[in-house]
Parts: structure tokens; sequence; C-alpha cells
């Protein structure tokens, strides 16, 4: 069976440490029908305000809570011949909340990642049929602080063969063995990492307790994937 994997970028390092900010967008519109928010045909420029550089600077993620790379690393994927993907283009404008400050000088350019092909899954299960409107399947993800305890489980059939995808509705990036490769080979590990989606969120959330953060983070990474010989 064809093995998946989800390609993170929360999880990788701190976001603190490196350059982050928050699109700035239109109202969200949500589905008449379900009330789901949906992507509302945003412009080909997507406008970022900048919330902190941090001591790594502008790296090859733009932390946003968006899928932002920059564009050296985005046009290796387009030079590999990766499928299933779109771009639209990153203009950081201001800074969040501090408009009179100067931004700094030589952003790298950067892109936002755009899944175009979509998949269903078996694991967790929906909840109920999808909306008739926009087509979004509802899946008993669980609430804040809880796990998968199975991780996802993509249904194959609904895969069109595509390197990435996504799922309606949801944030994920999904990918095949043949985009880690091509990240991981080129040293791309540091602020990005995968997972296998059948380990995705099988962890347990911190507990005080039980961890101290160095002891988290080494039980944290036994389910990340930094080297092509872990995939």
């Amino acid at each position: 069976m064809m093995q998946f994997y989800i390609l993170d970028t929360g999880l990788g390092a701190d976001w603190k440490l490196y350059a982050g900010g928050q699109a700035i967008v239109k109202p969200i519109v949500r589905c008449p029908v379900c009330n789901w928010p949906l992507d509302d045909g945003r412009p080909a420029e997507i406008h970022v305000a900048l919330d902190h550089i941090g001591r790594q600077g502008f790296t090859e993620h733009l932390w946003s809570g968006v899928p932002i790379f920059r564009a050296d690393l985005v046009g290796m994927w387009e030079e590999a011949g990766l499928s299933g993907f779109a771009v639209r283009k990153v203009k950081i404008v201001t800074w969040h909340n501090r408009p009179r400050k100067p931004l700094p000088e030589n952003i790298p350019g950067y892109l936002q990642l755009v899944p175009t092909s979509r998949v269903r899954l078996l694991e967790p299960p929906p909840i109920e049929s999808p909306c008739p409107q926009c087509g979004v399947v509802e899946y008993a993800f669980p609430k804040v602080g809880n796990h998968l305890e199975n991780g996802i489980r993509i249904d194959p059939s609904s895969w069109d063969g595509s390197d990435f995808f996504s799922l309606t509705g949801y944030g994920f990036v999904f990918c095949t063995r043949r985009v880690a490769e091509v990240t991981l080979r080129a040293g791309f590990n540091r602020r990005i990492v995968f997972a296998k989606v059948d380990d995705y969120d099988r962890w347990e959330e911190f507990d005080y307790d039980k961890w101290t953060p160095t002891a988290y983070r080494e039980y944290l990474e036994q389910y990340l994937i930094r080297r092509v010989e872990d995939l």
C-alpha cells in the first residue's frame, strides 16, 4: 500500500525562532448550507503583516498558519516535477499593529502552497455525508487535548496520483514519498518535518507532571521524520 505523509511546519521548530506573520484576508466566507469556513477565492497575491523575525530570521518557511514557503524551495519542487499544487504570491506589506515601523531589508520571496488535489479519509471516520453545496465532509477529529490513537488513514481510491494533496475544508498538506525525499535530500529539515499519516497526532499532549520540555521534545521526535533513511 502506498505510504502517504503529512508535510508539517508547526512541529519542526519553535515558531518564535524564525520570521512569522498574519495573512491579511477578507472576512471569512462560510458555506450557506453547512456554515463551514471556505477558501473565499483569495487574490493571486496574499498580503502578510509581520509579527516577529526571531533569531533565525527569514527561513524557508514563513510561519503564518498557512503553508508559505520561500520561493527557492517551491522552485525546487517545481523543477523536480512534483504535481498537485498551485501557488499564490506572498508580499509582506507591514508590521502587525506597528504600521509605522520600517520593514526589514532584503526580505526573500515567498509563495503560498495551494494543494489542488483532494482526498477522502477512512480514519477518523466521517461524521456525516458531504455538504451538497461545498462538498466538505466533517470528520471525527478529537477535541483539543486528545489525540488520534490510530493516526490518519486516507481512502486510496480517492487519491488521483498527485504528489501534493489535501482534504476539503481542512488545512492538511498531504504528500507522497517523492516530496519528502526531494525536500529532505536538499537539507530542508530544521523547520519542516514529515510524519507518516498513520503516525500523525498519535503523540500525547505535553504534561508538566510527566515530562520536562527536553524529554517531551525527545518523545515527540520519534514521530517526526527529518532524514530520508527514516521514511
